[in-house]
């Protein structure tokens, strides 16, 4: 019953990650968590971020400029495989604390609507990259500062979307490299993909053509209340 439960909710997040390039993993790894550990997601949604990624990239892939987040993708891949090799390591009540915390930090931060430096530099950029990368090999949850940081760039859309984009899919071959070289993947991990793959690649898909009827201000409200509400589940659970 929990992979039919798990199914639906990536479905959800992964439209939501179509419609606006980021999300999936602030709505999906909190509610996920309830029934799976965060050893058995991390490694799992790897390999699901990158079918996910290599969409919404391909969608948006002439908007994207490689060269220009160079440091930014480098050091998101370099602080990932750090912490992925420390996963089977770290105190998973603690950890799921900090993914609450985190949710909730980034959704007030959204909702206060307060803009912050947008660091854009060499050593802003692999500030980012490398906070963003530390959260995606723990939890596979990158978007908060990357999220931030690109939005205060106020990127055109296309370019914000092509841009987390091409940074979650680095980042998830890397992890799932990783995994693979440290003999993580059991059947567990197996069985969850071989679920959730198909719910996110169709979930993708339909947030691709419903982005055109969203509005910026409508969407953003929705990503609040979700980062939210998720934020607060993943805390309560873990207390």
């Amino acid at each position: 019953m929990e992979y039919i439960i798990a199914g639906i909710v990536l479905l959800l997040a992964t439209t939501l990650q179509g419609i606006s390039g980021f999300g999936s993993g602030l709505v999906a790894v909190p509610i996920l968590a309830l029934w799976f550990p965060l050893t058995t997601l991390t490694p799992s949604l790897s390999v699901i971020n990158i079918f996910v990624a290599a969409i919404i990239y391909w969608k948006n892939r002439e908007a994207a400029r490689p060269s220009q987040w160079k440091w930014l993708i480098i050091s998101g891949v370099l602080a990932s495989l750090v912490a992925g090799s420390l996963l089977l390591n770290i105190n998973e009540q603690w950890l799921k604390i900090a993914l609450g915390l985190v949710i909730l930090l980034v959704a007030a931060l959204l909702a206060s609507g307060r803009q912050l430096p947008t660091a854009e530099h060499t050593a802003g950029y692999i500030s980012i990259g490398t906070g963003s990368g530390i959260l995606n090999g723990l939890m596979t949850l990158g978007g908060p500062p990357i999220v931030l940081f690109l939005a205060n760039a106020r990127l055109p859309k296309q370019q914000f979307r092509a841009t987390l984009s091409l940074f979650f899919l680095a980042i998830a071959v890397a992890n799932v490299v990783n995994f693979s070289r440290q003999g993580i993947y059991q059947t567990e991990h197996l069985h969850l993909v071989a679920t959730l793959l198909p719910a996110a690649i169709v979930g993708a898909a339909i947030g691709q053509r419903l982005q055109h009827h969203f509005s910026e201000s409508r969407f953003r409200q929705l990503t609040i209340a979700l980062m939210l509400l998720s934020g607060m589940i993943v805390i309560l659970q873990s207390i």
